[in-house]
């Protein structure tokens, strides 16, 4: 029996060329500013497998210096990518990204989802080009600013902000208290909701093998006394995410009981840090430096107590969670302006955390008390919030809903 020939090059090209053709086939486009974060591959590989493998991500490179370079990546990826020419100004303030390039290298798309972001000079003109196209339109973000209230009645960004999400066929938002906000200004049917999280399949599947260990066994790996108490932060060490006010607090915790403070991250702040523990005397501080993968640091987040962010909250509390471990930071001002981004909603404040009285170190030390005390509680309410509510799973449903609106429309 004769075995078929495989097909040639040009047979596999013309094919390739023809599944774009199709009308059902046409690609997905992705506009970030910056991709692929770390962070972000595992939700956009998922989201590319829903999608039949037609997502394409478009981005560039971020400026000079920035911070966003640290959480690059240049490995090869499930879904294809175009590399777009960014132009910045003052920093990151304000950014253009020309887009042509993705729909000559791939044609017309049948979706183009944008991320969200009113510094985007080029937005409103992707958007255009879009419907001229042809093309569903999703816009993905935050839709306010992490620094001050959503009041569109008062702020042109905010009013910017609906403008350019009543272009747009659908629109997906890091957590339900974003769409509640948007909700009477848009129709509820182009309202989306992915909270905003990690691979979770991964940390979950790290704090399966580490709770076979034990955790007995994991601090003794660590060096890390068995029954002490131990705090965690990790995330950059920049004033912003309340370094000082970490130390002041531990320093007062570390007077009453022996404890032990992790502190995951590096940043301009850390020769400072390191400094005043040297000069007050403050001990058992461990300064472990920035750890990238989650399977180096995993075993520090399984044997911690707390994890403890007096700053700004962003996504290290999905990765607390996700190890079972409560978070303790500061509530907002009572100003009413914003301090934390939005996965701060994710805090239950006396469930799976504590949001103290912000600026009160008092409040702050007290609510790490707490947690210590109730800490078997607080800790299971973190697990089954993270399994319940901020899988990787839950988060591309939305995504996928909201192309397939899109692609309706």
């Amino acid at each position: 029996m004769n075995t078929p020939a495989a097909p040639s090059n040009n047979v596999r090209l013309l094919f390739y060329c023809l599944r774009y053709l199709m009308p059902d086939e046409h690609p997905v486009f992705f506009f970030p500013r910056v991709l692929p974060l770390n962070y972000r591959v595992a939700v956009l590989e998922r989201l590319n497998e829903r999608l039949n493998d037609r997502l394409v991500v478009c981005s560039g490179r971020p400026p000079g210096g920035s911070s966003l370079e640290s959480i690059i990546g240049e490995e090869e990826y499930a879904y294809r990518q175009v590399e777009l020419p960014n132009y910045w100004l003052n920093g990151e303030t304000v950014h253009a990204q020309p887009f042509g390039r993705a729909f000559r290298c791939h044609g017309t798309p049948s979706v183009v989802m944008i991320e969200e972001s009113p510094r985007t000079l080029t937005q409103p003109f992707l958007l255009a080009y879009a419907k001229w196209k042809g093309a569903g339109r999703v816009l993905w973000g935050h839709f306010s600013s992490n620094n001050r209230p959503f009041r569109p009645n008062q702020h042109w960004q905010d009013r910017y902000r609906l403008w350019t999400a009543h272009r747009a066929e659908a629109c997906v938002c890091y957590t339900d208290a974003m769409a509640e906000l948007l909700r009477p200004h848009l129709p509820k049917e182009r309202l989306f909701v992915a909270r905003n999280t990690l691979d979770t399949d991964t940390l979950f599947a790290l704090y399966d093998s580490l709770n076979a260990e034990g955790r007995v066994a994991v601090r003794r790996r660590l060096n890390l006394p068995p029954n002490a108490p131990v705090l965690t932060f990790i995330g950059r060490l920049i004033p912003e995410k309340g370094t000082d006010v970490l130390l002041n607090v531990f320093d007062r915790l570390r007077a009453e009981r022996p404890m032990t403070l992790q502190v995951i991250g590096d940043g301009p702040a850390r020769q400072e840090m390191e400094r005043r523990v040297a000069h007050d005397g403050i001990n058992d501080v461990r300064f472990l430096g920035a750890i990238r993968e989650w399977d180096e640091s995993a075993p520090y987040l399984y044997a911690s107590d707390v994890m403890l962010q007096p700053g700004y909250l962003g996504l290290s509390v999905n990765h607390a969670f996700s190890f079972g471990v409560p978070v303790v930071s500061q509530a907002a001002p009572a100003s009413g302006e914003r301090y934390h981004s939005p996965e701060a909603h994710f805090v239950e404040h006396g469930k799976n955390g504590m949001l103290a009285k912000h600026g009160s170190l008092d409040s702050l030390t007290y609510a790490v008390r707490r947690v210590l005390t109730e800490q078997d509680r607080f800790s299971e309410h973190a697990r089954r919030y993270a399994r319940n509510h901020l899988t990787i799973g839950r988060m591309v449903d939305g995504l996928e809903a909201s192309v397939r609106r899109a692609e309706r429309c």
